[in-house]
This record gives C-alpha cells, structure tokens and sequence, in this order.
C-alpha cells in the first residue's frame, strides 16, 4: 500500500494536470452571452456477491452458529412409522431459517454428507438420509427486498459413503438478482427399529450435513 501511495504523488508532480476535469474557457464581445460546458464522467463499480444462511444469522453478515436439530424417538414409537418432529434449529421446532442473496444469476443450492449417521458402535445399523424428511415453507415474517417463500431442499446423498446431493436446487434470478428466503423443517421418518443410541450429533458419526450457494 505505501508503494502505491507513492507512485501515485509521483505521478501527480509530474503530471499535474492529469487529476483535473474538463475545462472550457470561452470569450465573447457584445450582446453575446458567454456560455462555457465542461463535462465529467462517473462509473459505479458493485462487487460480486453470494450470501447463503441456513439457521441462526442475520442477512449479508457471518455468523459461525451451527444449529443443532434433534429427534427424539418415544420408547413406545420406535421404528412405528410415525414421523418425529424435531426439537431446535433457529426458528425451533426442528425448523430453520433460509436466505439467499446473489447478483450474478442464478443460484442453485446443493449440500453434502459424509455417509449415513451412526452411533458409533461397529456393526449396527446406520440410519439413512432418506430418514430424515424436510418440509420448505415461508417466514413468519418478510425482509424487506426478499421473496419469502418455500425454497425446495436439496435430496440428501443416501449413499453409505455420503456425499453431494444427487441434484441441485436452483434459484432463478430476476433482473440478475435472487433474492430468496424461506424455512426448512426437518422430521425424522422412523421407519426402522433401531439399537439404542444417538446417532449423527458429531462428524465423527456423520451428523453434519454442509449446504453450498453457487453462482456464475
């Protein structure tokens, strides 16, 4: 930064008019009203931009919160086929805030997993992605300058080994912009019996799942 500082003084001793407008020096005689134009340019420069939030945040700012949903199974329900809400996440309730901002285009949202979530012991089951079942919908309230309404979640990637999602969801600019926020509530299926234990909760038994915003 100092070196750039000084090269531009240099620049400005020796050429020192380089820095000024136009100027227009005009004379007249007479009744002849004298009129002199001199014109200058301006040019606004805006950055490319993408802001994702999923859960806690607030738009167009970082935040490191990484929410927490829970499922927790009746003793009496396990593996029954009734679904389970889910306790947590921002907006509680197992659900969650979604908000996208791009200026570039189209955006479109995929996310990844590092394999079915586990409990940690070695030879039980694992419980698949396609367990846990996601309902989109709109905030209760809007932020001014978005479209707040259901964004369609991403299929997680069932495979053991996890993985991106199979297909993306995409978001279609207007007039360049998305400008889109929604919620997420998140259920879990039961569809199994299952030994005791927590599964997912750590990386370590799978339990994160990372959403990824991409634009051109």
């Amino acid at each position: 930064m100092k070196k750039l500082l000084l090269i531009a003084a240099v620049a400005a001793t020796v050429a020192p008019f380089a820095s000024q407008a136009e100027s227009n020096f005009v004379t007249t005689t007479g009744s002849t009203s004298p009129a002199a134009s001199a014109k200058l340019d301006f040019k606004i420069v805006v950055p490319k931009v993408l802001f994702l939030q999923v859960g806690t945040g607030s738009s167009m700012a970082d935040n490191t919160t990484v929410d927490m949903v829970t499922f927790t199974v009746p003793a009496n329900g396990i593996g029954n086929g009734t679904a389970v809400a889910g306790t947590g996440g921002n907006l509680s309730g197992g659900a969650v805030t979604v908000r996208v901002l791009g200026n570039t285009g189209d955006v479109t949202l995929s996310n990844i997993t590092a394999g079915q979530l586990s409990n940690g012991v070695s030879g039980d089951p694992t419980v698949p992605w396609t367990d846990i079942t996601v309902t989109g919908g709109a905030l209760a309230a809007t932020t001014t300058g978005y479209t707040n309404a259901a964004i369609a979640h991403p299929p997680f990637n069932n495979d053991a080994a996890g993985g991106a999602s199979a297909t993306a969801t995409t978001l279609t600019a207007s007039g360049g912009l998305v400008r889109r926020e929604g919620s997420w509530t998140f259920a879990y299926a039961n569809t199994s019996v299952m030994p005791a234990g927590t599964y997912g909760e750590t990386e370590a038994n799978k339990g994160r799942v990372t959403y990824t915003a991409t634009a051109p």
